[in-house]
Protein backbone atom coordinates (compact mmCIF):
# COMPACT_ATOMS: atom_id res chain seq x y z
CA UNK A 1 0.00 0.00 0.00
CA UNK A 2 1.19 3.57 -1.09
CA UNK A 3 2.58 5.58 1.90
CA UNK A 4 0.87 9.28 1.74
CA UNK A 5 2.34 12.71 2.25
CA UNK A 6 0.37 16.90 2.23
CA UNK A 7 0.52 18.66 -1.08
CA UNK A 8 -0.57 21.74 -2.44
CA UNK A 9 -2.28 20.76 -5.53
CA UNK A 10 -3.93 22.50 -8.66
CA UNK A 11 -6.88 20.58 -9.00
CA UNK A 12 -8.99 22.09 -11.59
CA UNK A 13 -9.21 25.54 -13.77
CA UNK A 14 -10.17 28.04 -10.63
CA UNK A 15 -8.75 30.33 -8.15
CA UNK A 16 -7.01 28.57 -5.08
CA UNK A 17 -4.80 25.67 -4.00
CA UNK A 18 -6.15 22.45 -2.36
CA UNK A 19 -4.23 20.65 0.22
CA UNK A 20 -4.56 17.33 -0.71
CA UNK A 21 -2.89 14.14 0.63
CA UNK A 22 -1.19 12.35 -2.15
CA UNK A 23 0.95 9.25 -2.89
CA UNK A 24 4.78 10.01 -1.46
CA UNK A 25 6.47 9.70 -4.95
CA UNK A 26 9.40 6.71 -5.38
CA UNK A 27 12.39 7.52 -6.99
CA UNK A 28 13.10 6.17 -10.37
CA UNK A 29 16.13 5.42 -11.97
CA UNK A 30 18.50 8.53 -11.62
CA UNK A 31 16.55 9.83 -9.25
CA UNK A 32 16.31 11.14 -5.91
CA UNK A 33 13.70 11.47 -3.15
CA UNK A 34 14.33 15.29 -1.05
CA UNK A 35 12.13 15.92 2.26
CA UNK A 36 11.10 19.39 1.63
CA UNK A 37 11.70 20.99 4.69
CA UNK A 38 11.15 25.03 3.49
CA UNK A 39 9.91 26.49 0.23
CA UNK A 40 9.59 29.48 -1.35
CA UNK A 41 6.31 31.49 -2.93
CA UNK A 42 7.35 33.10 -6.33
CA UNK A 43 4.92 35.25 -8.26
CA UNK A 44 4.77 32.51 -10.69
CA UNK A 45 3.02 30.58 -7.96
CA UNK A 46 1.01 33.41 -7.68
CA UNK A 47 -0.31 33.72 -10.99
CA UNK A 48 -1.47 30.01 -10.74
CA UNK A 49 -3.45 30.41 -7.48
CA UNK A 50 -5.02 33.25 -8.65
CA UNK A 51 -5.88 31.28 -12.06
CA UNK A 52 -5.01 34.41 -14.27
CA UNK A 53 -4.60 34.21 -18.00
CA UNK A 54 -0.85 33.44 -17.99
CA UNK A 55 -1.76 30.26 -15.90
CA UNK A 56 -4.64 29.21 -18.20
CA UNK A 57 -2.89 29.35 -21.15
CA UNK A 58 0.50 27.77 -19.28
CA UNK A 59 -1.23 24.80 -16.92
CA UNK A 60 -3.02 21.57 -17.33
CA UNK A 61 -4.19 20.72 -14.03
CA UNK A 62 -4.24 18.46 -11.63
CA UNK A 63 -0.52 19.61 -10.59
CA UNK A 64 1.17 19.74 -7.21
CA UNK A 65 2.86 23.18 -8.07
CA UNK A 66 6.06 25.13 -6.68
CA UNK A 67 9.70 25.80 -7.58
CA UNK A 68 11.54 27.50 -4.57
CA UNK A 69 12.72 24.77 -2.24
CA UNK A 70 15.48 23.26 -0.10
CA UNK A 71 15.68 20.30 1.78
CA UNK A 72 17.27 17.05 2.78
CA UNK A 73 17.74 13.89 0.96
CA UNK A 74 16.32 10.57 1.94
CA UNK A 75 16.66 8.11 -1.02
CA UNK A 76 18.62 7.59 -4.30
CA UNK A 77 17.50 5.35 -7.28
CA UNK A 78 19.30 2.94 -9.51
CA UNK A 79 21.63 4.82 -11.25
CA UNK A 80 22.61 7.15 -9.32
CA UNK A 81 26.42 8.14 -8.83
CA UNK A 82 25.59 8.22 -5.10
CA UNK A 83 27.52 11.77 -5.12
CA UNK A 84 24.37 12.60 -2.88
CA UNK A 85 23.54 10.73 -0.07
CA UNK A 86 20.76 10.87 2.52
CA UNK A 87 21.01 13.14 5.22
CA UNK A 88 22.68 15.85 2.67
CA UNK A 89 21.40 19.05 2.61
CA UNK A 90 20.07 20.11 -1.14
CA UNK A 91 18.83 22.62 -3.29
CA UNK A 92 18.28 21.85 -7.21
CA UNK A 93 17.54 23.55 -10.44
CA UNK A 94 13.78 23.21 -11.49
CA UNK A 95 14.08 23.40 -15.09
CA UNK A 96 14.17 19.59 -16.14
CA UNK A 97 16.56 19.56 -20.12
CA UNK A 98 16.35 16.28 -22.36
CA UNK A 99 20.49 16.57 -21.54
CA UNK A 100 20.61 15.29 -25.59
CA UNK A 101 19.66 18.83 -27.46
CA UNK A 102 22.11 21.24 -28.97
CA UNK A 103 20.76 23.48 -26.10
CA UNK A 104 21.37 21.26 -23.48
CA UNK A 105 24.54 20.13 -25.04
CA UNK A 106 25.95 23.59 -25.48
CA UNK A 107 24.99 24.69 -21.89
CA UNK A 108 21.86 26.71 -22.66
CA UNK A 109 19.34 23.62 -21.16
CA UNK A 110 17.26 26.45 -19.26
CA UNK A 111 15.86 26.96 -23.13
CA UNK A 112 15.67 23.53 -23.84
CA UNK A 113 12.88 22.84 -26.35
CA UNK A 114 11.41 20.29 -24.48
CA UNK A 115 12.06 21.31 -20.94
CA UNK A 116 10.10 20.65 -18.00
CA UNK A 117 9.54 23.38 -14.71
CA UNK A 118 9.12 21.84 -12.04
CA UNK A 119 5.58 23.03 -10.37
CA UNK A 120 4.75 23.96 -13.97
CA UNK A 121 4.42 21.57 -16.19
CA UNK A 122 5.27 18.69 -13.92
CA UNK A 123 5.04 17.91 -9.97
CA UNK A 124 6.79 20.50 -7.97
CA UNK A 125 8.26 20.86 -4.32
CA UNK A 126 4.48 22.08 -2.50
CA UNK A 127 4.36 18.84 -0.68
CA UNK A 128 6.43 16.84 1.71
CA UNK A 129 8.38 14.71 -0.75
CA UNK A 130 9.74 15.23 -3.81
CA UNK A 131 11.63 13.44 -6.75
CA UNK A 132 14.45 15.25 -8.94
CA UNK A 133 17.10 13.64 -11.06
CA UNK A 134 20.58 13.84 -9.58
CA UNK A 135 22.19 16.16 -12.01
CA UNK A 136 19.75 18.70 -10.76
CA UNK A 137 20.35 19.03 -7.09
CA UNK A 138 22.79 21.42 -5.48
CA UNK A 139 24.90 20.90 -2.20
CA UNK A 140 24.03 23.34 -0.12
CA UNK A 141 27.42 24.70 1.43
CA UNK A 142 27.02 24.51 5.77
CA UNK A 143 27.75 28.22 6.59
CA UNK A 144 24.28 29.37 4.29
CA UNK A 145 20.94 29.44 6.18
CA UNK A 146 18.17 26.94 5.33
CA UNK A 147 15.88 29.87 4.50
CA UNK A 148 18.65 31.24 2.25
CA UNK A 149 18.98 27.96 0.71
CA UNK A 150 14.99 28.07 -0.06
CA UNK A 151 15.06 31.08 -2.24
CA UNK A 152 18.24 30.17 -4.23
CA UNK A 153 15.71 30.10 -7.30
CA UNK A 154 14.82 33.68 -7.22
CA UNK A 155 18.21 34.87 -6.26
CA UNK A 156 19.49 32.72 -9.58
CA UNK A 157 16.67 35.13 -11.53
CA UNK A 158 18.11 38.43 -9.53
CA UNK A 159 21.86 36.95 -10.69
CA UNK A 160 21.03 35.92 -14.30
CA UNK A 161 18.94 39.27 -15.09
CA UNK A 162 21.84 41.45 -13.93
CA UNK A 163 24.70 39.24 -14.89
CA UNK A 164 23.10 39.03 -19.04
CA UNK A 165 24.80 42.28 -19.33
CA UNK A 166 27.63 44.50 -18.30
CA UNK A 167 26.52 46.43 -15.42
CA UNK A 168 30.26 47.76 -14.11
CA UNK A 169 30.97 51.46 -14.63
CA UNK A 170 27.07 51.87 -16.10
CA UNK A 171 23.27 52.99 -14.88
CA UNK A 172 21.06 50.30 -13.95
CA UNK A 173 17.29 50.93 -13.48
CA UNK A 174 14.70 48.16 -11.94
CA UNK A 175 11.30 47.78 -12.86
CA UNK A 176 9.61 46.34 -9.89
CA UNK A 177 11.26 45.73 -6.33
CA UNK A 178 9.67 42.53 -5.59
CA UNK A 179 12.15 40.40 -3.86
CA UNK A 180 13.91 39.11 -7.23
CA UNK A 181 13.93 43.16 -7.80
CA UNK A 182 15.53 43.82 -4.03
CA UNK A 183 18.14 41.15 -4.67
CA UNK A 184 18.97 42.17 -7.67
CA UNK A 185 19.62 45.94 -6.40
CA UNK A 186 22.01 44.43 -4.25
CA UNK A 187 23.49 42.65 -7.07
CA UNK A 188 24.04 45.22 -9.35
CA UNK A 189 25.87 47.38 -6.72
CA UNK A 190 28.05 44.34 -5.65
CA UNK A 191 28.70 43.78 -9.24
CA UNK A 192 30.21 47.47 -9.69
CA UNK A 193 27.23 49.61 -10.76
CA UNK A 194 27.48 53.27 -11.27
CA UNK A 195 23.91 53.42 -9.82
CA UNK A 196 20.78 51.26 -9.64
CA UNK A 197 17.87 53.38 -9.64
CA UNK A 198 14.33 51.54 -8.65
CA UNK A 199 10.84 51.56 -9.69
CA UNK A 200 8.25 51.03 -7.60
CA UNK A 201 4.29 52.01 -6.51
CA UNK A 202 4.66 50.22 -3.17
CA UNK A 203 6.18 52.34 -0.25
CA UNK A 204 6.96 49.88 1.86
CA UNK A 205 8.97 47.88 -1.28
CA UNK A 206 10.48 51.90 -2.09
CA UNK A 207 11.87 51.65 1.43
CA UNK A 208 13.23 48.48 1.34
CA UNK A 209 14.84 48.92 -2.40
CA UNK A 210 17.39 52.21 -0.26
CA UNK A 211 18.41 49.41 1.90
CA UNK A 212 19.03 46.93 -0.64
CA UNK A 213 21.63 49.36 -2.69
CA UNK A 214 19.11 52.00 -4.49
CA UNK A 215 20.18 55.36 -5.06
CA UNK A 216 16.89 56.73 -6.41
CA UNK A 217 13.55 55.33 -5.57
CA UNK A 218 10.89 56.58 -7.79
CA UNK A 219 7.00 56.18 -7.85
CA UNK A 220 5.21 55.66 -11.26
CA UNK A 221 2.05 56.70 -9.85
CA UNK A 222 3.38 60.27 -9.65
CA UNK A 223 2.63 62.75 -12.20
CA UNK A 224 6.24 63.78 -13.93
CA UNK A 225 8.44 60.70 -12.24
CA UNK A 226 9.83 59.43 -15.94
CA UNK A 227 11.21 62.69 -17.11
CA UNK A 228 12.70 63.76 -13.49
CA UNK A 229 14.02 60.12 -13.40
CA UNK A 230 15.75 60.83 -17.39
CA UNK A 231 16.60 64.10 -15.86
CA UNK A 232 18.79 62.49 -13.32
CA UNK A 233 20.83 60.63 -15.84
CA UNK A 234 24.13 61.61 -17.44
CA UNK A 235 22.95 64.17 -20.32
CA UNK A 236 19.56 63.32 -19.23
CA UNK A 237 19.24 60.47 -22.25
CA UNK A 238 18.72 57.38 -20.52
CA UNK A 239 19.63 54.10 -18.63
CA UNK A 240 22.62 51.98 -20.01
CA UNK A 241 20.49 49.25 -18.74
CA UNK A 242 17.12 48.52 -17.71
CA UNK A 243 15.88 45.32 -15.66
CA UNK A 244 12.61 44.61 -16.08
CA UNK A 245 11.04 42.86 -12.91
CA UNK A 246 7.16 43.21 -12.86
CA UNK A 247 5.66 41.94 -15.27
CA UNK A 248 3.38 44.67 -15.80
CA UNK A 249 2.36 46.30 -19.51
CA UNK A 250 3.13 49.19 -18.20
CA UNK A 251 6.50 48.73 -16.68
CA UNK A 252 7.71 46.70 -19.67
CA UNK A 253 6.86 49.65 -21.39
CA UNK A 254 8.42 51.84 -19.44
CA UNK A 255 11.71 50.13 -19.57
CA UNK A 256 11.90 51.06 -23.76
CA UNK A 257 11.39 54.46 -22.59
CA UNK A 258 13.87 54.81 -20.11
CA UNK A 259 16.84 52.73 -21.62
CA UNK A 260 18.93 55.34 -23.46
CA UNK A 261 19.72 54.56 -27.61
CA UNK A 262 21.84 51.53 -27.09
CA UNK A 263 21.41 50.29 -24.25
CA UNK A 264 20.36 47.23 -22.24
CA UNK A 265 17.21 45.98 -21.78
CA UNK A 266 16.74 42.54 -19.78
CA UNK A 267 12.97 41.18 -19.49
CA UNK A 268 12.55 38.83 -16.64
CA UNK A 269 9.05 39.90 -15.74
CA UNK A 270 5.87 37.53 -16.69
CA UNK A 271 2.96 39.46 -18.63
CA UNK A 272 0.14 37.73 -18.09
CA UNK A 273 -1.52 38.81 -21.28
CA UNK A 274 0.16 39.88 -24.68
CA UNK A 275 2.10 43.37 -25.01
CA UNK A 276 1.88 45.39 -27.72
CA UNK A 277 5.35 47.02 -28.37
CA UNK A 278 6.06 50.09 -30.96
CA UNK A 279 9.49 48.01 -31.71
CA UNK A 280 10.46 51.19 -34.50
CA UNK A 281 10.19 53.47 -31.88
CA UNK A 282 11.43 51.53 -28.49
CA UNK A 283 14.16 48.87 -30.13
CA UNK A 284 15.27 49.15 -33.95
CA UNK A 285 15.98 53.48 -34.11
CA UNK A 286 17.20 53.58 -30.71
CA UNK A 287 19.49 50.25 -31.52
CA UNK A 288 18.76 48.75 -28.07
CA UNK A 289 19.88 44.84 -26.91
CA UNK A 290 17.00 43.26 -25.74
CA UNK A 291 17.69 39.89 -23.98
CA UNK A 292 14.68 37.54 -22.37
CA UNK A 293 15.69 35.98 -19.17
CA UNK A 294 14.27 32.45 -18.25
CA UNK A 295 15.94 30.86 -15.63
CA UNK A 296 19.18 30.30 -14.84
CA UNK A 297 22.45 29.38 -16.47
CA UNK A 298 22.93 25.81 -15.56
CA UNK A 299 25.42 25.92 -13.67
CA UNK A 300 27.06 28.61 -13.69
CA UNK A 301 24.46 31.13 -12.33
CA UNK A 302 24.30 28.84 -8.75
CA UNK A 303 28.13 28.79 -8.58
CA UNK A 304 27.54 32.86 -8.81
CA UNK A 305 25.16 32.88 -6.53
CA UNK A 306 26.81 30.73 -4.04
CA UNK A 307 30.01 32.89 -4.25
CA UNK A 308 28.59 36.51 -3.80
CA UNK A 309 27.03 34.69 -0.54
CA UNK A 310 30.28 33.02 0.76
CA UNK A 311 32.39 36.50 0.26
CA UNK A 312 29.44 37.99 1.70
CA UNK A 313 28.40 40.26 -0.93
CA UNK A 314 25.08 40.57 -0.07
CA UNK A 315 22.49 39.23 2.91
CA UNK A 316 19.03 37.67 1.25
CA UNK A 317 17.47 37.38 4.92
CA UNK A 318 15.78 41.16 4.84
CA UNK A 319 13.32 39.85 2.06
CA UNK A 320 12.18 36.98 3.68
CA UNK A 321 9.23 39.16 5.19
CA UNK A 322 6.81 36.23 6.61
CA UNK A 323 6.83 32.37 7.28
CA UNK A 324 4.06 30.25 7.65
CA UNK A 325 3.28 26.63 8.29
CA UNK A 326 2.36 24.83 5.20
CA UNK A 327 -1.40 24.34 6.08
CA UNK A 328 -1.89 28.47 6.51
CA UNK A 329 -1.23 28.37 2.76
CA UNK A 330 -4.01 30.40 2.22
CA UNK A 331 -2.57 33.35 4.51
CA UNK A 332 0.54 33.37 2.61
CA UNK A 333 -0.88 33.87 -0.54
CA UNK A 334 -2.88 36.89 0.60
CA UNK A 335 0.06 38.19 2.09
CA UNK A 336 1.30 38.58 -1.29
CA UNK A 337 -1.87 39.63 -2.76
CA UNK A 338 -2.13 42.04 -0.73
CA UNK A 339 1.57 43.78 -1.06
CA UNK A 340 2.73 43.19 2.62
CA UNK A 341 4.96 40.09 1.48
CA UNK A 342 8.40 40.55 -0.22
CA UNK A 343 9.79 37.00 0.04
CA UNK A 344 6.60 34.09 1.50
CA UNK A 345 7.98 30.64 3.10
CA UNK A 346 5.98 27.74 4.02
CA UNK A 347 7.48 25.72 6.42
CA UNK A 348 6.67 21.73 5.66
CA UNK A 349 8.78 20.15 9.00
CA UNK A 350 6.80 16.88 10.33
CA UNK A 351 3.52 18.19 12.60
Amino acid sequence: MSEFMPALVKRNGSRGLTLDSVPKPVPQRNEVLIRILKTGICGTDLHIFQWDEWAQRRLHPPLIIGHEFMGVVEAAGDGCTQNFKPGDYVSGEGHLGCNQCYFCRTGQGHICRTVQIIGVDCNGCFARYMVMPEGNLWRLKPEIPHEVAAIFDPYGNAMHTVMAQPVAGRTVAIIGAGAIGLIACKIAEAAGALSVTVVEPHPRKRELAFSYGAQLVFDPREDGWKQKLLGSTPDHVGLDVVLEMSGSVTGIHDAFDLVRPGGDVALLGIPSREVQLDLSGAIIFKGVTVRGINGRLMFQTWYQCERFLMDHKLDLRPVITHRFPYRDYEQAFAVLEQGEGIKVLLDWEED
